[in-house]
């Protein structure tokens, strides 16, 4: 009924997640795996549509190696979920109702708004830190619709994935291919969910890197008529709280990425010219990049 896609980098991994699969999953499965640790990697929106192409259900689980999935009969989960609502073009575990303009990554940030969907463990092997249950439910039910999920795991239809496949001509690293194929469901009238009924554990915690940055700033230009876009009501005034909040947070992430002052600067300057931000908040932002650049010189 399932077929699972994974692009995978650590043969000890893959079996495990392998092993793991095959323990809970509860229905009739295929893993189609692809060894992308060589020196020629694929990036992973072409590896999932190779994979889209080679599977023979009709259910496609996408997801990384560095998972435990700890549901029991999750598939029969995924089956239901698809069975109750035919219009669903992703399912995840974890996502935002709201996705900004401002470059980002799948989340965005609100002070009166519940807006984050999700409930995994997250581990951290490179900080050291005890693990993290994330579980945000914003309501009563254990299903809620979203804008976009974290690519750690999803599943879609295959016949969607075949005919509105991940823009592989676009994005050929390993960043922004979940934010995209989200955006890509909805504007093809399909909707993206997360279920909270399904309890995984993800062992890298990931990073941001200038590579993530440059495919962000890419999926933001193609997208940049569609964004913002939301399906949630918002308080009036809450998409410019939540925007001012998107671009601290970019700012904040490019001075740990190792951007300069000039860098922020430009990028700016740039999100001006497209219209993204007024004369006022191109100037507010610049100011807050200045004072995290310079905080981040003090640290150094």
């Amino acid at each position: 009924m399932i077929s699972v896609i994974i692009a995978s980098v650590d043969e000890k991994r893959l079996q495990d997640v392998k092993n793991n699969i095959e323990e809970t999953i509860g229905v009739e499965y295929e893993i189609i795996s692809f060894n992308n640790g060589g020196t020629d990697k694929l990036g992973l929106c072409e590896v999932y549509n190779d994979g889209a192409k080679a599977a023979k259900y009709n259910l496609l689980c996408f997801m990384h190696e560095d998972i435990s999935i700890k549901t029991q009969n999750w598939g029969l989960e995924v089956v239901n979920c698809f069975k109750k609502n035919p219009k669903i073009g992703v399912l995840g575990i974890a996502g935002s109702a709201y996705k900004s303009a401002a470059p980002s990554g799948w989340f965005a940030e609100s002070h009166h708004t519940n807006l984050l969907y999700c409930n995994y463990i997250q581990s951290f092997k490179n900080k050291g830190e005890e693990s993290v249950h994330y579980l945000e439910k914003g309501g009563k039910s254990d299903i809620a619709q979203a804008v976009c999920v974290d690519g750690m795991w999803f599943c879609s239809q295959r016949e969607i994935a075949i005919k509105h496949p991940f823009d592989q001509n676009l994005l050929k690293g390993f960043h922004g291919y979940d934010i995209d194929f989200c955006l890509n469901v909805i504007q093809n009238g399909y909707e993206v969910m997360v279920s909270l009924n399904i309890l995984m554990e993800h062992f890298s915690e990931g990073g941001y890197s200038k590579s993530w940055f440059e495919d962000t700033l890419k999926l933001h230009d193609k997208w940049a008529n569609f964004l913002p876009v939301a399906v949630i009501e918002l308080p009036d005034g809450e998409r410019n709280l939540i925007e001012k909040s998107g671009y601290k947070w970019i700012l904040k992430k490019m001075v740990s990425m190792g951007y300069s002052f000039k860098d922020l600067k430009l990028f700016l300057k740039v999100q001006k010219v497209k219209g993204n931000l007024s004369n006022g908040s191109f100037l507010k932002y610049l100011y807050y990049g200045f004072k995290y650049s310079g905080s981040n010189q003090k640290k150094a």
